[in-house]
């Protein structure tokens, strides 16, 4: 196509934008063409329309943009709000947080790069569709609609399973309503194999862990002669051989559905209607929702409505079950005590509310290694990192404590160091030790962050990785990849297997496994997955390949591994590779950091059954 100087028309162009209606502008030569997202820029380079990526109009501090983000998250706060859109006493809004923040930086960002573009092409003819028609709307006096192609799916309204045969991946993707349903006919099949506990013993409520990365806190539990429930709405608790056993040799009983009959809902029908028209009501004429979502004096709340309605409204019925069902098996149950892992998930919120009622202890266990710096405070607290709701925060050790009590200002006599049961059977053996391959374990662009759905980042993030495996290839190396296991857009796998079909990529399983077997341990940036390197004896390089401007976390200031950019990766490489004092010093400082990052490393879970017992001692 020809290329023009001034523009008169300009088309935006988003992932849900039908690529066909497009096209008929694709011949005009005085039509720009800028793609608001990674799939929508993808799309137009396939079908060669010369186009613009909306960053490069993206004029405004993306960290005060990014703030802005984490403050409309609080909506729920407002008065309307928590007075009146709440069930059984909790607030139904902010159950939502987590499904909400990545809509929200998606809309935000859209917005200040419209804002930026408009008033760089004055008086032109602009053309868009959903998001980004509503936002257009609110600068221009006219905007041109042209179709969505496809409706928008939430993060959460899909779900991925998959597994690896030999070196094949197989993964499909379905419907969260269609999973739930199998979800639940298997746990109902699979609880007439299980042993029941005692139902007159005190139960410890666990919820959402994953079975496997916490075997040993479930195992431990018949150690102390405990009860333990498994409540998992999103996740469940059995999916392979290895988690049945674990949920059977520990006596738990897993909690399903069947709890409540069906015609229960029926019941609040009345309850659910009116909260709909409350709500609806609420979203139309409410002052204080129009003044709150305002961003350059502009007020975006047509832009979040129809978002609010998709989300939560017309979702009541399933958000109104959940809590009846939760409330329910409070009432079947006698639980004196609650894990959780999280404050943020829907299922975690409830459950913590719920328990708080009666007054039930709840314990938040550290899950993961989290970001101990001022700078990622709020990432840190959208992800359920502090403790907020729940009675005590049970940290694997001094930073994590340390994180807690100075960046989230938790009490210091609410955070007990207690280890993590995650690692309490992971330990390095030189019988199952071996030096076979490089490990390459990418961790996802983070969506909640204007950073991370950025196209220029993540464009920069597929060519780095592809650029590790030439490094790799180049030194004439072994290299496996092991994906994080989330929703792929940049086809990761893909891109590798077409470039280098030598390289093998894991999607699914246990990434313990494959450490074990490497000689080096790369990271894409900051992860879990550094601490389980350093506890098998690995040195460990970190690459980050995107910047959130997160700072640097004690994992890092303590050089507990190699930081490093990419550009240093192959004279790194050569050096672990053929210095050995120059290896073991990485490696040994992995061992001072996880001297003060994980406390009781063999008893933790020993340690936490003990401290549940004392705490439930009526």
């Amino acid at each position: 196509m020809e290329k023009m100087n001034t523009p008169k028309k300009i088309i935006f162009v988003d992932s849900l934008t039908s690529i066909n209606e497009v096209e008929v502008f694709s011949n005009q030569i005085d039509t720009k063409f800028i793609t608001f997202d990674y799939t929508s820029h993808i799309k137009l380079k396939e079908k060669n329309i010369e186009h613009e990526i909306s960053e490069i109009y993206l004029t405004q501090d993306t960290k005060k943009l990014q703030k802005q983000c984490y403050e409309f998250l609080n909506w729920n706060n407002l008065d309307e709000i928590k007075n009146n859109i709440s069930f059984l006493n909790i607030n139904i809004c902010k159950l939502y947080n987590d499904q909400l923040i990545h809509p929200v930086v998606k809309i935000l960002k859209k917005f200040s790069e419209i804002k930026s573009i408009i008033n760089k092409f004055t008086n032109l003819e602009y053309f868009a569709s959903g998001d980004l028609l509503l936002i257009g709307k609110l600068l221009i006096k006219s905007v041109n609609e042209i179709p969505n192609g496809k409706e928008d799916i939430f993060y959460f309204d899909k779900v991925e399973i998959g597994t690896n045969i030999g070196k094949k991946n197989i993964k499909i993707s379905i419907p969260n309503s269609s999973y739930k349903k199998i979800k639940n006919i298997s746990e109902k099949l699979l609880k007439f194999t299980l042993e029941n506990n005692n139902l007159s013993k005190k139960n410890t409520l666990i919820v959402e862990l994953n079975t496997k990365t916490f075997k040993n806190l479930f195992l431990e539990s018949k150690n102390h002669n405990k009860n333990i429930l498994y409540y998992g709405r999103r996740r469940p608790g059995i999916w392979d051989l290895e988690s049945f056993k674990i949920i059977k040799n520990s006596q738990c009983k897993i909690i399903t559905s069947d709890i409540i009959d069906d015609n229960t809902l029926k019941k609040y029908k009345k309850n659910i209607l009116e909260l709909k028209e409350k709500f609806l009501i609420i979203l139309e004429q409410s002052k204080d929702l129009n003044n709150f979502f305002t961003i350059d004096n502009v007020s975006i709340i047509s832009v979040i409505s129809p978002m609010i309605k998709l989300l939560i409204i017309d979702r009541l019925d399933e958000i109104v079950f959940e809590i009846i069902l939760a409330k329910q098996m409070f009432e079947d149950f006698d639980i004196d005590s609650v894990i959780v892992i999280s404050e943020i998930g829907m299922t975690e919120q409830i459950i913590i509310q719920l328990a708080n009622q009666k007054k039930i202890p709840i314990l938040h266990l550290q899950e993961g290694l989290h970001i101990d710096t001022q700078e990622a405070f709020e990432n840190s607290k959208s992800q359920g990192a502090f403790l907020e709701s729940a009675d005590k925060y049970l940290a694997w050790g001094k930073f994590s404590k340390e994180n807690e009590v100075t960046i989230g200002k938790v009490s210091p006599e609410n955070v007990i160091e207690l280890g993590s049961p995650r690692f309490s059977e992971l330990k390095y053996l030189d019988n199952k030790n071996s030096e076979e391959f490089i490990l390459l374990a990418t961790m996802p662009p983070q969506i909640e962050e204007i950073n991370g759905i950025n196209v220029k980042n993540l464009e920069k993030y597929l060519n780095s990785i592809l650029k590790i495996c030439e490094i790799i290839s180049n030194h004439k190396m072994k290299l496996v990849i092991k994906l994080h296991p989330t929703f792929d857009i940049l086809n990761i796998s893909e891109n590798i297997k077409e470039k280098f079909p030598s390289i093998q990529v894991i999607e699914k399983g246990d990434i313990d496994v494959l450490i074990r077997k490497c000689s080096s341990l790369i990271v894409t940036g900051f992860s879990t997955v550094i601490v389980q390197g350093q506890i098998l004896q690995k040195p460990i390089i970190s690459i980050p390949l995107i910047d959130y401007n997160w700072g640097k976390p004690s994992v890092y200031t303590e050089n507990s591994c190699l930081l490093i950019e990419l550009e240093e990766l192959s004279l790194n490489l050569k050096k672990i590779h053929n210095d050995p004092i120059f290896k073991k010093q990485i490696i040994e400082n992995g061992n001072k950091f996880l001297k003060n990052c994980l406390k009781n490393k063999d008893d933790s879970s020993k340690m936490i059954w003990n401290y549940i017992k004392n705490i439930c001692i009526d």
